[in-house]
């Protein structure tokens, strides 16, 4: 039974079952990787995949640089696609089985206070000397994910219609848990987003449905997002961490330092379990420590 075959009905079968987009490409992207190690190594048939062949497929995109929470993500998908197989009877076990996971640094990656202050500056001056599309775009945007805590995918799915500026608040439809959430919405965010809006309006005649688009009006993809940060880091010279994801980190770790309870933090982050947050305080216990000491009831007392 040809491999790839095999690939297309559990595709077909998990796009029945109701899994995300976003979901289903992960797994076309690694099959199509899969598939090019597998016709190096001349396997073709599910008859001759075995664990042996799928550890040295992790190892052989370790070796070529693959982070281990990249490594991690191949294997967290093959097991899944391992146990679809053997539940269905193709397997007569589950190939993964064995297959361990690769040690990796969990800590979260956080932009630096001042390298965000060096990026807004730069994009605040592009903004105003040029005044393009571009510029006025990008700015907005990294006001946004320092001012809300979006992740990348939930960004680049935002339409006009999900921001209320009556409640301040932002409507994600589809978020991670794959239901609909809402976030706050600031006043200075609020305004900035105005006048993006109207920006819009004039220059493409009409609103366009998503809140970030192209010049065209088309909206403006999580790749183009990812690398406008790769552009904004190499032109700037920041050495640091400087993603959206970083800068998600950064809005959490910002709500905990200025006194958020993990409550707060859970919901404002949208974290499924508070272990979650909980497991961020760790990482930050020095700067919270300062805060501490900062407002602690025992100052005036002592």
């Amino acid at each position: 039974m040809l491999i790839e075959s095999i690939q297309k009905e559990f595709i077909s079968e998990k796009r029945f079952e109701g899994l995300t987009e976003s979901a289903l490409n992960s797994y076309v992207a690694l099959f199509k990787q899969l598939n090019e190690y597998l016709d190096h190594e001349g396997v073709e048939q599910l008859e001759e995949l075995t664990p042996k062949i799928l550890k040295g497929y992790l190892r052989e995109y370790k070796e070529r640089g693959n982070k281990p929470k990249t490594i991690n993500s191949k294997l967290k998908l093959l097991r899944v696609f391992s146990k679809w197989l053997h539940q269905e009877g193709l397997t007569e076990k589950v190939l993964t089985e064995g297959v361990k996971l690769t040690r990796e640094d969990t800590s979260p990656k956080i932009v630096k206070t001042e390298d965000i202050k060096l990026a807004l500056s730069h994009l605040r001056r592009a903004k105003r000397r040029e005044d393009t599309f571009t510029a006025r775009r990008n700015y907005v945007i990294l006001l946004f994910m320092v001012g809300t805590g979006l992740r990348i995918s939930e960004l680049e799915r935002l339409n006009w219609s999900d921001i209320d500026f009556s409640t301040y608040l932002i409507t994600i439809r589809t978020s991670k848990s794959r239901k609909a959430q809402s976030v706050p919405l600031s006043e200075s965010l609020a305004r900035e987003l105005l006048d993006w809006r109207l920006y819009l309006e004039r220059k493409l005649d009409k609103l366009p449905e998503a809140l970030f688009v192209t010049r065209e009006g088309r909206r403006f993809s999580k790749n183009g997002i990812q690398n406008f940060f790769k552009r904004l880091k190499k032109k700037l010279g920041i050495t640091g961490d400087f993603s959206p994801h970083a800068l998600r980190a950064y809005y959490i770790k910002t709500l905990l330092k200025n006194g958020s309870n993990l409550r707060e933090v859970q919901l404002l982050a949208r974290h499924s379990k508070i272990s979650v947050t909980q497991g961020y305080v760790g990482y930050f216990a020095h700067e919270l420590k300062e805060s501490l000491d900062n407002s602690n009831p025992l100052r005036d007392l002592l």
